[in-house]
């Protein structure tokens, strides 16, 4: 049995055990006489392993990366023109005013879940309770990574955010001031050289899909990149590439990089594991529940999608076709070309004929996200509408993203020829012309930035590129025309365009700013 499928082994007392830290004092005082208590549990091996694994629950559930979090934060790139659906409009593009029933305010939480319980565990264990040290490493580096990886989207969707490192005791503790985002990226970067330190290069078949000590150097080597300390991001990412063993897959299996066949491939350096499971319960955290992912919804076609789902824009498409690549193209957009298949093998404009209507009734050209929507697990009429069934894991870090992120890093650091050659080997895997070694640094940046379109559209990447080269209010503000003469977020409206000084960032969720008056709201809400 490996670890995706052990996963569902997590048992009810690990989630009532290392509960959330946001509870009342009042919700503090009650105890469950069925639960094991905190000093009974952590006895052995055994035990830390069941809290690690139920450590993982709050990012892989419905709260955070199984649903919300693409509706909510990953949707919002210029690549997806969302479909209006009741409140869908407000809690996909995340527009307006700060409320209750707003999909932030579901992800914070799950992400302080997470470090609480990777707290508990970096707090409890030991020599004593357990005695092997490479398996108290292989314990510890998984907790100091889940944290520093909570930590990561935490400063990148809400920056100034508490840095919890420890279970709070005292009430300032509890109640803890913002840190500023300089101080979380040194934690994460401290939690990833941790967790560098301790975990294994690799795991055993049973255990493959953990985050290993190249999944904690390309999520520091990521980091750095993020805060544009661009001479360590060389340094970490330059290390993934040669101390370890990754791979592009071959153009022929390109596709793998997005579907449930050959998961945790040598491509893969991290993905979050999930399963096809019947039992799905919205947002709660038991067991057996919260291994399936059900943002099915938010990449299916609008007429698949009980959310309406969305469109691709005309102006991601453009730049495959400015650059000769239909291998990704193919696997990226689902549209009409010669040869096109849509679900189960069924003809493209057969299947999609109702979805192609419906674009011809919005006025917007008829192309659909292919990523992670589907396409090979059957007749669009097998598919359960909440996708909870299909059990595909989400790629959270890719080798060649890696690769990207460190031609990027060179240029950046003015070694613009050594980049090059990086960014040629994900196009030679994409089979098109490898682009000349005489560009300059800013031909090399246009040409980072529409590569990243072509082979990371649809991962949940482009948001975060957009803000962090600071070309977010010229893709995505109001005077954007760049989606064939509309705005990309057009059919959500005016309310979902980017505002420099406010859109970079989530508003914190109104229940967190009752709960701890130390927080204050982010700037423009």
């Amino acid at each position: 049995m490996n670890f995706k499928n052990n996963f569902i082994l997590i048992v009810l007392t690990i989630g009532l055990l290392l509960a959330t830290n946001g509870c009342n004092e009042d919700q503090l005082e009650l105890t469950n006489p069925n639960a094991v208590s905190e000093p009974d549990f952590f006895q052995n091996e055994a035990d830390f392993r069941l809290a690690v694994n139920g450590m993982y629950h709050p990012i892989t559930a419905v709260l955070f990366w199984g649903r919300v979090v693409h509706t909510g934060a990953l949707l919002r790139s210029d690549a997806f023109n969302i479909v209006p659906f009741q409140q869908n409009t407000t809690m996909s593009t995340l527009e307006g005013q700060p409320g209750i029933a707003r999909w932030a305010t579901d992800m914070y939480p799950q992400l302080y879940q997470t470090i609480f319980r990777a707290n508990t565990i970096i707090e409890k264990i030991n020599e004593t309770n357990v005695p092997n040290e490479g398996s108290r490493n292989e314990i510890l580096g998984q907790a100091y990574f889940m944290r520093a990886f909570a930590n990561w989207y935490l400063v990148n969707l809400w920056g100034n955010v508490p840095l919890v490192l420890k279970t709070p005791e005292t009430n300032e503790e509890i109640f803890p001031d913002q840190a500023t985002p300089a101080q979380i990226n040194a934690a994460i970067i401290e939690d990833l050289t941790q967790a560098f330190n301790r975990l294994p290069d690799s795991w055993s078949i049973e255990e493959k899909g953990r985050p290993t000590a190249g999944s904690a150097l390309a999520l520091r080597g990521k980091t750095y990149l993020y805060i544009k300390e661009y001479p360590n991001a060389v340094n970490d990412l330059r290390a993934v590439t040669s101390s370890f063993s990754y791979s592009l897959l071959p153009t022929d299996r390109y596709v793998e990089n997005f579907t449930s066949t050959n998961e945790n491939n040598e491509e893969s350096v991290f993905e979050l594991q999930f399963l096809g499971q019947d039992n799905f319960i919205w947002g709660v955290d038991i067991p057996g529940t919260g291994t399936q992912g059900n943002y099915f919804i938010d990449y299916a076609p609008p007429r698949l999608s009980p959310d309406n789902g969305h469109f691709i824009n005309p102006h991601i498409l453009q730049v495959f076709e400015d650059n000769g690549d239909t291998v990704r193209r193919n696997e990226t957009i689902a549209f009409d070309y010669p040869g096109a298949l849509g679900y189960g093998g069924v003809p493209f404009t057969e299947d999609f004929a109702d979805d192609i209507a419906e674009a011809g009734q919005l006025g917007v050209p008829a192309l659909f996200t292919k990523k992670y929507a589907g396409f090979e697990e059957g007749l669009r009429g097998e598919i359960p509408v909440l996708g909870n069934t299909i059990g595909n894991n989400w790629r959270i870090i890719r080798y060649a993203d890696v690769l990207l992120m460190l031609a990027e890093a060179l240029n950046e650091n003015s070694a613009t020829a050594e980049a090059i050659p990086f960014i040629n080997q994900v196009r030679e895997r994409a089979q098109i012309t490898p682009l000349p070694l005489t560009l300059n640094q800013a031909e090399v940046e246009e040409a980072i930035i529409n590569e990243r379109i072509m082979e990371l559209t649809g991962e949940g990447h482009r948001f975060f590129d957009l803000v962090r080269w600071e070309i977010a209010e010229d893709v995505l503000g109001a005077g954007s025309t760049i989606a064939g003469g509309r705005h990309p977020k057009s059919l959500a409206g005016p309310a979902a365009f980017f505002t420099t000084g406010q859109d970079e960032l989530l508003w914190i969720p109104v229940s967190e700013l009752e709960a701890n008056t130390n927080l204050d709201q982010n700037d423009g809400y």
